[in-house]
């Protein structure tokens, strides 16, 4: 048996399992030792938190020989995936996952409807929903911080996944998920943050043929492993970092020079917690305000007519 190459940095690597319940193995393997191994999304968290909890700060070539072959269900089981994701490493099957994850829709849609920071407030989300609904939106994305320090928590995540609503990572969310939350956040089952910590930090999509980018703010910029060569970087980097979320317009004429490289048509972001729709060089900017503030509720309509981008704010009461 080969011994695992030294790694200079640590990797961090997600892998699909097959024949077992969790969907996904998370790890990381840094000069050739495993950390921070976790079964997300499925099977016994009992089970799984032991075997990580056992097998972390070993040598992954050690455990590679300890794990293979081990039989549970459809002649595979969760130790048995984990050797096989150590051996895609090994032998260059697996590539380290990127420090932000990119979720993608390929099929063009007239009218999104965009939902700005729910903040844990599940009677917001329902109420939103249903004007969407009336409204004819094909698609509704909900741009992060789904969660705060609200005891409803869990009832909006569930609702979020009831309502088929695509959402996309915040801080918060994200901080749940890696079991980082503040100290006033209330408890969240294992079940809620391994369906966070799946969500996408970053969605793509199309309106009338224009390619969009949906992102929460400049936590993703802090994620280990980022880069300023990922793929949408530079889109991220010009909002959160040139423009302070186009609120320096001084530097509007630097933020033209740039969109030639853009990937994206449409950038939209929430971290300002303002309503807001700016144009330049050829691109549209805008901002998602919270979907609550005092007895209003906001919601945003994105849609293309005449093959131009048209967005607007809509305000109800509670």
């Amino acid at each position: 048996m080969g011994t695992m190459t030294a790694d200079i940095e640590t990797n961090r690597y997600i892998f699909k399992t097959h024949g077992v319940c969790p969907p996904e193995i998370h790890f990381k393997i840094s000069r050739g030792v495993l950390s921070d191994i976790r079964f997300v999304g499925g099977g016994c968290p009992g089970n799984a938190y032991l075997v990580s909890q056992l097998l972390n700060g070993r040598e992954a070539s050690d455990v590679l020989q300890l794990l293979r072959g081990i039989a549970c269900r459809n002649g595979t089981s969760c130790p048995d995936q984990l050797a096989c994701a150590i051996d895609a490493v090994k032998t260059g099957r697996l590539s380290s996952a990127a420090s932000f994850r990119v979720v993608d829709d390929p099929l063009p849609k007239l009218r999104i409807g965009l939902i700005g920071e729910l903040d844990g407030d599940a009677s917001v989300l329902n109420h939103v929903a249903a004007a969407m609904s009336n409204a004819g939106v094909e698609g509704v994305i909900c741009l992060g911080n789904l969660t705060a320090a609200s005891t409803l928590n869990q009832e909006t995540l569930k609702a979020l996944r009831k309502l088929n609503i695509h959402a996309i990572q915040g801080p918060n969310d994200w901080n749940y998920a890696n079991v980082k939350e503040q100290p006033n956040f209330p408890p969240l089952d294992l079940q809620e943050r391994d369906w966070l910590v799946r969500l996408p930090h970053v969605r793509t999509f199309r309106v009338g043929g224009k390619p969009c980018l949906a992102f929460f703010g400049d936590f993703i910029q802090t994620l280990p492993g980022y880069s300023d060569y990922d793929p949408y970087a530079l889109e991220m980097n010009m909002v959160c970092g040139l423009t302070h979320f186009m609120q320096d317009e001084t530097v509007l004429p630097a933020l033209e020079a740039m969109t030639p490289q853009f990937l994206a048509d449409v950038i939209l972001f929430s971290q300002p917690r303002k309503w807001g729709h700016w144009r330049a060089g050829g691109k549209d900017f805008i901002a998602i305000g919270p979907a609550a503030e005092g007895d209003s509720v906001s919601w945003g309509l994105l849609e293309s007519l005449d093959g131009k981008i048209q967005f607007n704010r809509i305000q109800t009461g509670r």
